[in-house]
């Protein structure tokens, strides 16, 4: 009972705090917006994430018998009369029949009605009671936040270019498409390695092949068979007629993304672009929406000698965005280091951008592990190299009810000048991890550290995207 009451102290949360929206409802620390819009379970859960103005959120998380009483009372205002239930966060795996809260919480606090056979949750307004009505009707929502956390400000796609990320339905666990996208601009030796050492042949996926950085743009090759995919790449490598051949043209690498994400195969997708020219637009703001409102992540492995474009910043920016990794690497190294990329273990779980400078000591947002299993952690320091002003790393995650604590230390400054992250894979069991990260940089720059955990097997919520 006492780890029960530390374990609901640590997760809900027992301080005041104002919430930035003064319309929403603050209950024990936590904020509450109530949407008048009756949407399905996954379309209300779409909107919390991306649509809401305050910020990245989740259907409602309910800890305690206060919230759950609390939300019921300002549920009969906000709806009206006529108002019987609302959706909040918590849903039944279809498959294995566990529960989860939308934000990842384990589930410890209950408060089930009568009626609770289907998949996705409301809260009855009349006496604060969990059912489960279909899971394809509508139902006003409640989205929760923490307002310690700093909102995030999500841009919208322009009308009519894409999909709205409420009308994409993608489905947790189903088939997942890794597009592998190469600049023209390598030696064709340094592709075809690095394909045929990417583990790739070991996934049940759908491969997605294209060269970019050519004269003439190319399409996207769709193949259910790896070694169809390798014999593709094989006939398509980089070849220097077809280039640009000199430097001052920017890589087309963000409109074959955008290309990509127009096809409705792109549904939780994993992009591994090998890069070797910048681009020169410098405005993102379109692909981040399309990768979001598809639950996608990009990932780069990037020349350390790149050959040509002006926006340097841009690339490393998309994968702080879209729960991606930015990997500067010296080409040759290509084939061993997409070892260590997330395309095995590819589910994010934890994903933070964290901005530091100088020395000092920050407590980062809570990670919640969904199962007892391997992860591996990528941490990239900064966008740029060489990184020897990056003098010490130390990133910590403990549990206080175990208790347990482990660490990832690193000392950038005696790295390889040629690389900017480094990675560990490390067995975790389930529960919520409080994370701190100490670092000493010997420059006065802001730096954004990409900070990433990964698993093998697909998770039943969509991790937030970080800034």
């Amino acid at each position: 009972m006492i780890l029960k009451l530390c374990l609901l102290a640590t997760l809900f949360g027992i301080t005041n705090a104002a919430c930035p929206d003064s319309s929403d409802q603050e209950i024990r620390g936590f904020c509450f917006k109530f949407v008048v819009q009756k949407m399905t379970y996954t379309d209300a859960r779409n909107w919390c994430h991306y649509q809401n103005p305050v910020g990245p959120s989740y259907l409602a998380v309910v800890g305690n018998q206060e919230t759950s009483n609390n939300l019921a009372f300002y549920a009969r205002s906000a709806f009206g009369q006529s108002a019987e239930s609302f959706w909040i966060g918590l849903s039944r795996n279809g498959s294995s029949g566990s529960l989860s809260w939308d934000n990842g919480f384990p589930v410890i606090y209950t408060n089930f009605g009568s009626k609770v056979g289907n998949n996705y949750f409301t809260e009855k307004i009349s006496n604060s009671k969990w059912v489960t009505p279909g899971d394809n009707e509508t139902n006003y929502f409640v989205c929760s936040y923490d307002p310690t956390v700093q909102p995030v400000t999500q841009k919208a796609t322009t009308p009519g270019t894409t999909t709205t990320a409420a009308n994409v339905n993608c489905q947790f666990g189903a088939r997942q498409t890794v597009l592998f996208a190469y600049s023209n601009d390598f030696e064709p030796y340094i592709v075809q390695n690095t394909f045929s050492n990417s583990i790739l042949y070991k996934q049940q996926v759908t491969f997605a092949i294209i060269r970019f950085d050519t004269r003439q743009p190319q399409s996207i090759m769709y193949f259910n068979d790896y070694n169809q995919a390798l014999a593709y790449v094989r006939n398509h490598l980089p070849d220097y007629k077809l280039g640009f051949q000199e430097s001052t043209t920017g890589s087309d690498v963000l409109d074959v993304i955008n290309n990509f994400y127009n096809n409705s195969s792109a549904c939780a997708s994993v992009v591994m672009v090998l890069s070797k020219r910048y681009p020169n637009t410098p405005d993102i703001s379109r692909t981040v929406a399309k990768v979001r409102q598809y639950h996608g992540i990009v990932n780069f492995l990037a020349s350390n000698v790149p050959f040509g474009g002006s926006q340097s910043q841009v690339l490393f920016d998309l994968a702080s965005q879209t729960n991606g990794l930015y990997g500067i690497e010296q080409d040759s190294l290509f084939s061993k280091r997409i070892l260590y990329m997330p395309l095995r273990t590819r589910y994010p779980i934890y994903a933070v951008n964290a901005k530091v400078s100088g020395e000092g000591f920050q407590v980062l947002p809570p990670m919640s592990v969904p199962q007892f299993d391997d992860f591996l952690i990528m941490v990239s320091v900064q966008s740029h190299l060489p990184v020897s002003n990056v003098q010490y790393v130390n990133l910590k995650w403990y549990n206080p009810s175990f208790p347990y604590s482990d660490k990832f230390e690193m000392q950038p400054v005696y790295w390889d000048s040629n690389t900017n992250y480094n990675t560990l894979t490390i067995g975790l069991s389930q529960n919520v991890y409080n994370m701190t990260i100490d670092y000493i940089y010997t420059n006065t720059d802001v730096e954004t550290m990409q900070i990433r955990l990964y698993s093998s097997y697909f998770t039943n919520y969509w991790l937030p995207y970080s800034n």
